[in-house]
């Protein structure tokens, strides 16, 4: 078989030159693009495919029309042979059937090759890159697997902050949920501007990787290390990729998270009220003149001292994000209407739509 390869090889025209520069051409792509996924990094990595698909391709085709061009000048040679000497035609330099097989095996291994190229580049390049991106972002699992009721995370002597000098961060058992003061003058302006008054204001940013109706207990204290003077208890609802951010207004000067507890269903009750766009923005709280504030009027069916009413917002003031959830405290008296009003929605196409009223 190699003694009839070389004679038609020897034998084949001038074409066949133009198919072993391709093969040579495709071969140096598919080697420089393994090469180039194994060095490259991000993008780089990544585009080091499309030579290794391409040089891939180049080798294959190039090698088939070799190989094609081999078969037609052996059966070329044979015939003349036999024309030329009929008495040599059992004892032929030149099989058919031997260039032919070895044209299989070599089309087999070229394609298998390039196909092993192709593997080792996307080895080599996508795969570093969809494991940086998985180490990266939050686990799958505590995104999008249904994770255990959290219960509540007491503790004894809880972190105390106050507006100019933030505490820590504070997880909820399972640290799915993660609770952290607002300190940002503009972002605190956003939160806490349309409801303080003449009181204190505290703001929180809650930040989930599951769906909950999450229970915050916040305690309140004069010192920083100080005894807790009260504390209040808030129900805010939280899903993934929204951020809420809660108002506690108090005389208090220091706060802190002391537990927080995440439930599938909510332990409130929230057919307190129903509500309706207001038809009076001229009354909103004086700040709102620069916040920006979006009032919904609230009809209460019960006395509550104190509901949590929750908006989403859509708008970006203060960097809060866009968009994201505002939660503020409200009293409600039963048949007495009262407004409530979401700030933070000065952009020309900012809005706000309320979206629940709890209470216990």
């Amino acid at each position: 078989m190699r003694t009839s390869v070389r004679v038609v090889s020897a034998l084949m025209p001038a074409q066949r030159r133009r198919h072993e520069t391709w093969r040579w051409i495709g071969l140096g792509l598919v080697v420089a693009g393994v090469l180039l996924s194994v060095v490259g990094t991000g993008a780089v990595g990544v585009l080091a495919v499309v030579p290794i698909v391409t040089g891939g391709a180049l080798f294959t085709v190039s090698s088939v029309r070799w190989w094609d061009l081999a078969v037609d000048t052996a059966r070329s040679f044979q015939a003349d042979q036999a024309v030329r000497s009929p008495q040599l035609e059992d004892r032929a330099i030149v099989s058919v059937a031997a260039v032919s097989s070895a044209r299989r095996r070599a089309v087999v291994l070229g394609a298998t090759l390039s196909v092993l190229a192709l593997g080792a580049g996307v080895a080599g390049s996508v795969l570093p890159v969809l494991g940086s991106t998985q180490a990266d972002g939050a686990s799958p699992a505590a995104v999008d697997a249904p994770a255990p009721l959290s219960t509540a995370t007491p503790t004894t002597a809880p972190a105390r902050g106050a507006h100019g000098s933030p505490v820590g961060p504070f997880a909820v058992a399972d640290g799915t949920v993660q609770i952290g003061q607002v300190d940002d003058e503009e972002a605190w302006s956003a939160v806490c501007g349309a409801v303080s008054s003449d009181s204190g204001c505290s703001a929180w940013a809650v930040v989930a990787a599951n769906e909950c109706d999450l229970d915050v207990t916040i305690g309140f204290a004069d010192t920083q290390h100080g005894a807790t003077t009260r504390t209040e208890l808030r129900s805010v609802r939280v899903r993934p990729g929204t951020p809420v951010f809660v108002a506690s207004v108090g005389d208090e000067l220091w706060s802190g998270i002391e537990s927080g507890a995440c439930r599938s269903q909510p332990a409130v009750d929230e057919h307190v009220a129903t509500w309706f766009a207001t038809d009076d923005p001229e009354a909103a709280p004086e700040e709102c003149w620069e916040l920006g504030c979006i009032g919904f009027d609230v009809l209460p069916s019960r006395d509550c001292p104190q509901a949590d009413v929750q908006f989403a917002v859509y708008d970006d003031y203060g960097g809060l994000g866009n968009p994201h959830d505002l939660v503020v405290p409200l009293e409600l008296h039963e048949g007495t209407p009262v407004t409530a009003w979401a700030s933070g929605t000065e952009s020309f196409e900012g809005d706000a739509a309320l979206t629940r009223v709890s209470c216990r």
